[in-house]
Protein backbone atom coordinates (compact mmCIF):
# COMPACT_ATOMS: atom_id res chain seq x y z
CA UNK A 1 0.00 0.00 0.00
CA UNK A 2 1.63 3.37 -1.02
CA UNK A 3 -0.50 6.70 0.46
CA UNK A 4 -1.25 9.33 -1.73
CA UNK A 5 -1.84 13.27 -0.71
CA UNK A 6 -4.62 14.22 1.52
CA UNK A 7 -8.01 15.07 -0.17
CA UNK A 8 -9.37 18.32 1.26
CA UNK A 9 -13.48 18.75 0.64
CA UNK A 10 -16.57 21.50 1.89
CA UNK A 11 -19.15 19.67 3.29
CA UNK A 12 -22.30 20.77 0.92
CA UNK A 13 -24.45 21.40 3.51
CA UNK A 14 -21.90 24.13 6.01
CA UNK A 15 -19.06 24.38 3.96
CA UNK A 16 -17.03 23.00 6.94
CA UNK A 17 -13.66 21.52 5.91
CA UNK A 18 -12.95 17.81 5.76
CA UNK A 19 -10.07 15.34 4.78
CA UNK A 20 -9.44 12.01 3.39
CA UNK A 21 -6.57 10.01 2.42
CA UNK A 22 -5.96 8.90 -0.99
CA UNK A 23 -3.84 6.13 -2.27
CA UNK A 24 -1.29 5.54 -5.17
CA UNK A 25 -1.38 2.06 -4.82
CA UNK A 26 -3.03 -0.89 -3.10
CA UNK A 27 -3.88 -4.48 -2.85
CA UNK A 28 -6.74 -6.74 -1.56
CA UNK A 29 -3.65 -9.19 0.42
CA UNK A 30 -5.24 -10.01 3.70
CA UNK A 31 -8.20 -9.14 2.76
CA UNK A 32 -11.59 -10.94 4.70
CA UNK A 33 -15.19 -11.12 2.80
CA UNK A 34 -18.42 -11.63 4.72
CA UNK A 35 -21.62 -12.92 3.88
CA UNK A 36 -23.26 -9.71 3.61
CA UNK A 37 -21.07 -8.89 0.79
CA UNK A 38 -18.66 -6.39 2.56
CA UNK A 39 -15.04 -7.06 2.01
CA UNK A 40 -12.35 -5.56 4.66
CA UNK A 41 -8.83 -5.11 3.26
CA UNK A 42 -6.27 -3.60 5.47
CA UNK A 43 -4.07 -2.96 2.36
CA UNK A 44 -6.58 -1.13 0.00
CA UNK A 45 -8.86 1.25 2.63
CA UNK A 46 -10.94 3.60 1.18
CA UNK A 47 -12.96 6.55 2.45
CA UNK A 48 -16.58 6.31 3.34
CA UNK A 49 -19.06 6.88 0.29
CA UNK A 50 -21.29 8.41 2.50
CA UNK A 51 -20.00 11.35 5.38
CA UNK A 52 -21.05 12.21 8.85
CA UNK A 53 -20.15 15.80 8.61
CA UNK A 54 -18.13 17.09 12.06
CA UNK A 55 -19.49 20.64 12.20
CA UNK A 56 -23.25 19.96 11.29
CA UNK A 57 -25.67 17.12 11.29
CA UNK A 58 -25.94 16.16 7.59
CA UNK A 59 -24.79 13.43 6.26
CA UNK A 60 -23.13 13.72 2.49
CA UNK A 61 -21.85 11.50 -0.24
CA UNK A 62 -18.41 12.34 -0.55
CA UNK A 63 -18.63 11.96 -4.31
CA UNK A 64 -21.03 15.04 -3.80
CA UNK A 65 -18.42 17.50 -1.57
CA UNK A 66 -16.90 19.87 -4.07
CA UNK A 67 -13.08 19.52 -3.70
CA UNK A 68 -10.89 22.60 -2.11
CA UNK A 69 -7.59 21.04 -2.59
CA UNK A 70 -4.79 18.86 -1.49
CA UNK A 71 -1.68 18.36 0.42
CA UNK A 72 1.51 15.76 0.83
CA UNK A 73 2.20 15.79 4.48
CA UNK A 74 5.27 13.83 3.25
CA UNK A 75 6.78 15.53 0.14
CA UNK A 76 8.37 18.79 1.00
CA UNK A 77 6.88 22.10 1.11
CA UNK A 78 3.68 20.50 2.98
CA UNK A 79 4.18 22.79 6.13
CA UNK A 80 3.22 25.62 3.72
CA UNK A 81 -0.16 23.99 2.80
CA UNK A 82 -3.53 26.52 4.35
CA UNK A 83 -3.45 25.31 7.82
CA UNK A 84 -7.46 25.20 7.37
CA UNK A 85 -6.63 22.34 5.15
CA UNK A 86 -4.24 20.25 7.75
CA UNK A 87 -6.32 21.18 10.82
CA UNK A 88 -9.96 19.96 9.26
CA UNK A 89 -11.25 16.34 10.60
CA UNK A 90 -10.74 13.19 8.91
CA UNK A 91 -14.25 12.16 7.16
CA UNK A 92 -16.20 9.93 9.23
CA UNK A 93 -18.96 7.50 8.55
CA UNK A 94 -22.64 7.63 9.29
CA UNK A 95 -23.62 5.21 12.27
CA UNK A 96 -26.40 2.81 11.48
CA UNK A 97 -29.14 5.05 13.09
CA UNK A 98 -27.35 8.38 10.88
CA UNK A 99 -28.13 6.23 7.88
CA UNK A 100 -31.39 5.69 8.59
CA UNK A 101 -32.16 9.31 8.74
CA UNK A 102 -30.20 10.34 5.93
CA UNK A 103 -32.25 7.52 3.96
CA UNK A 104 -35.42 9.56 5.35
CA UNK A 105 -34.12 12.93 4.17
CA UNK A 106 -32.43 14.08 0.65
CA UNK A 107 -29.77 11.62 -0.01
CA UNK A 108 -31.89 8.96 -1.58
CA UNK A 109 -32.86 10.70 -4.50
CA UNK A 110 -32.66 8.02 -7.20
CA UNK A 111 -33.32 4.18 -6.61
CA UNK A 112 -29.54 3.25 -7.05
CA UNK A 113 -28.54 5.50 -4.04
CA UNK A 114 -31.23 4.76 -1.58
CA UNK A 115 -30.37 0.64 -2.03
CA UNK A 116 -26.99 1.44 -1.79
CA UNK A 117 -27.63 3.83 1.59
CA UNK A 118 -29.77 0.90 3.31
CA UNK A 119 -27.08 -1.33 2.48
CA UNK A 120 -24.50 0.78 4.10
CA UNK A 121 -27.14 0.85 7.02
CA UNK A 122 -27.24 -3.22 6.87
CA UNK A 123 -23.38 -3.18 7.08
CA UNK A 124 -22.67 -0.73 10.23
CA UNK A 125 -25.12 -2.84 11.95
CA UNK A 126 -23.57 -5.61 11.41
CA UNK A 127 -19.87 -3.98 12.31
CA UNK A 128 -19.92 -5.33 16.03
CA UNK A 129 -20.20 -8.80 15.22
CA UNK A 130 -17.41 -8.63 12.20
CA UNK A 131 -14.37 -9.57 15.04
CA UNK A 132 -16.00 -12.20 17.32
CA UNK A 133 -13.04 -13.74 20.80
CA UNK A 134 -10.89 -15.90 19.10
CA UNK A 135 -13.04 -19.01 21.19
CA UNK A 136 -16.56 -18.30 20.04
CA UNK A 137 -18.36 -16.36 17.26
CA UNK A 138 -20.30 -13.65 19.54
CA UNK A 139 -24.58 -14.45 19.05
CA UNK A 140 -25.92 -11.64 17.62
CA UNK A 141 -28.71 -9.87 19.71
CA UNK A 142 -32.36 -8.82 18.65
CA UNK A 143 -32.01 -6.09 16.41
CA UNK A 144 -34.08 -2.91 16.14
CA UNK A 145 -37.19 -2.65 14.28
CA UNK A 146 -35.56 -0.20 12.16
CA UNK A 147 -33.16 -2.75 11.04
CA UNK A 148 -35.67 -5.40 10.08
CA UNK A 149 -37.31 -3.15 8.24
CA UNK A 150 -34.39 -1.90 6.40
CA UNK A 151 -33.43 -5.39 5.69
CA UNK A 152 -37.04 -6.23 4.21
CA UNK A 153 -37.11 -3.28 1.94
CA UNK A 154 -33.97 -4.44 0.86
CA UNK A 155 -35.06 -7.54 0.37
CA UNK A 156 -37.46 -6.25 -2.29
CA UNK A 157 -34.33 -4.11 -4.39
CA UNK A 158 -33.32 -7.31 -5.01
CA UNK A 159 -32.61 -7.93 -8.95
CA UNK A 160 -33.59 -11.90 -9.10
CA UNK A 161 -31.86 -12.05 -12.92
CA UNK A 162 -28.71 -11.17 -11.36
CA UNK A 163 -27.12 -14.26 -8.86
CA UNK A 164 -25.26 -11.63 -7.02
CA UNK A 165 -28.46 -10.06 -6.33
CA UNK A 166 -30.40 -13.70 -5.18
CA UNK A 167 -26.91 -14.54 -2.81
CA UNK A 168 -27.25 -11.07 -1.42
CA UNK A 169 -31.49 -11.76 -1.22
CA UNK A 170 -30.39 -15.23 0.40
CA UNK A 171 -28.18 -13.48 3.22
CA UNK A 172 -30.72 -10.58 3.91
CA UNK A 173 -33.58 -13.62 4.23
CA UNK A 174 -31.50 -15.58 6.37
CA UNK A 175 -30.48 -12.46 8.74
CA UNK A 176 -34.73 -11.85 9.27
CA UNK A 177 -34.66 -15.44 9.93
CA UNK A 178 -36.46 -16.65 7.15
CA UNK A 179 -34.31 -19.95 6.84
CA UNK A 180 -36.48 -21.72 4.55
CA UNK A 181 -36.75 -18.58 1.96
CA UNK A 182 -33.45 -18.19 1.94
CA UNK A 183 -32.23 -21.45 0.68
CA UNK A 184 -35.56 -21.25 -1.64
CA UNK A 185 -33.60 -18.52 -3.33
CA UNK A 186 -29.99 -20.19 -3.17
CA UNK A 187 -31.47 -22.90 -4.93
CA UNK A 188 -31.36 -20.58 -8.08
CA UNK A 189 -27.90 -19.64 -7.65
CA UNK A 190 -26.14 -22.35 -10.31
CA UNK A 191 -22.85 -20.38 -11.11
CA UNK A 192 -19.91 -22.61 -10.66
CA UNK A 193 -18.24 -19.80 -9.64
CA UNK A 194 -20.68 -18.76 -6.31
CA UNK A 195 -20.60 -22.87 -5.32
CA UNK A 196 -18.62 -22.30 -2.33
CA UNK A 197 -20.62 -19.15 -0.88
CA UNK A 198 -23.93 -20.89 -1.71
CA UNK A 199 -22.68 -24.14 0.71
CA UNK A 200 -21.67 -21.51 3.47
CA UNK A 201 -24.94 -20.09 3.16
CA UNK A 202 -26.69 -23.64 2.90
CA UNK A 203 -24.84 -24.34 6.30
CA UNK A 204 -25.69 -20.83 8.22
CA UNK A 205 -29.38 -21.63 7.39
CA UNK A 206 -28.86 -25.29 8.57
CA UNK A 207 -27.88 -24.35 11.71
CA UNK A 208 -30.26 -21.54 11.81
CA UNK A 209 -27.83 -19.14 12.52
CA UNK A 210 -28.64 -14.92 12.02
CA UNK A 211 -25.42 -14.00 12.16
CA UNK A 212 -23.44 -11.98 9.61
CA UNK A 213 -20.21 -14.58 9.70
CA UNK A 214 -16.78 -14.39 7.82
CA UNK A 215 -16.91 -16.78 4.51
CA UNK A 216 -13.85 -19.02 3.98
CA UNK A 217 -12.20 -20.28 0.44
CA UNK A 218 -9.90 -22.98 -0.11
Amino acid sequence: MLPGPIQVVECPHCGGLEQYQTLRSGNTFGARVWSDGKQVAPMLPRPPAVVKCSRCPECYWLADAREVGEFDPWEEGAEAADPAWKNATFVEEPTEEEYDRAIAGTLAKTPERERSLRIFAWWRANEPYRDPPESAEITPQPHSDAYRRNLKSLVGMMDENEENDLLMKAELLRELGRFDAAKDVLTRVTSPSFTEVRRQFESLCDRQDTGVRELHFP
